[in-house]
């Protein structure tokens, strides 16, 4: 890989996190503030994680060693430290990236990532000008401004099993295809149902497993739980293959 080249969300999905390295900005009295996130992931290197307003970039880039502020304090570097959420993932495939909006009525932007585990999620966020690691905590009033499109409004099954597969769309609008085939789950974003737009810029990977099973069939439910999305209470969900199986 490249260093300062761009990356997007899909191209961390299927990889292993090795290693995580953070850069720290000290402050006089403050408590340190995280600038900078490196995640070190399986077959794509170092990937570098920074908010240069709101919201995160994405580059892969090498860490820093520690560095002085001029009149601004300095930065330490640390590896996989203990008290970084993350790291409690170093190990695992990140099973899913999903995109944090944030929307107040009044402004509204990309606010970050959800990377998915096997065992668990957490959250990276880019709010006013800092990084934010959050894992399993209420961030408070900004909490009513977040949002991830997780939640399924219809559902349409396609193919019972071998695979067992899904046409489905968020509360938002936005169409998924969900497929599970020799054990292998994945969630796309297209922009329709037709296959005839599946090719353009606004389809992308959100979702990939293997659970090293090699079956052909799984509930909906359990689909939905492994990867990270749940049904609407007032979802409509269509449970009778209607369409057949896409090759």
């Amino acid at each position: 890989m490249i260093d300062d080249a761009e990356l997007f969300a899909a191209d961390l999905i299927g990889r292993r996190l090795l290693k995580v390295t953070t850069a720290w900005h000290h402050h006089a009295d403050d408590r340190p503030s995280l600038v900078h996130l490196w995640l070190h992931l399986e077959g794509l290197g170092p990937v570098l994680f920074h908010t240069p307003s709101t919201g995160l970039s994405l580059r892969a880039d090498q860490p820093h060693g520690p560095y002085s502020m001029a009149e601004h304090g300095s930065v330490s570097v640390i590896d996989d430290s203990p008290d970084v959420p993350v790291t409690w993932f170093v190990g695992q495939m990140i099973r899913s990236v999903r995109q944090i909006d944030y929307n107040d009525g009044h402004v509204g932007f990309t606010a970050g990532l959800t990377l998915q585990f096997p065992g668990g999620s957490v959250r990276l966020l880019g709010l006013v000008d800092g990084l934010l690691i959050a894992h399993d905590q209420h961030l408070g009033a900004v909490e009513a401004h977040l949002h991830e499109d997780v939640a399924l409004a219809r559902v349409v099954q396609t193919s019972g099993g071998c695979p067992s597969q899904w046409d489905a769309w968020t509360t938002m609008g936005q169409y998924l295809y969900l497929r599970y085939r020799h054990g292998e789950g994945t969630v796309e974003q297209h922009p329709s149902e037709d296959v005839d737009t599946w090719d353009g810029e606004e389809s992308r990977l959100w979702t990939s497993w293997d659970d090293g099973t090699n079956g052909g069939r799984i509930e909906l439910t359990d689909f939905l739980a492994t990867a990270g999305l749940r049904l609407d209470p007032e979802a409509e969900v269509h449970t009778t293959p209607s369409i057949g199986p896409r090759v």
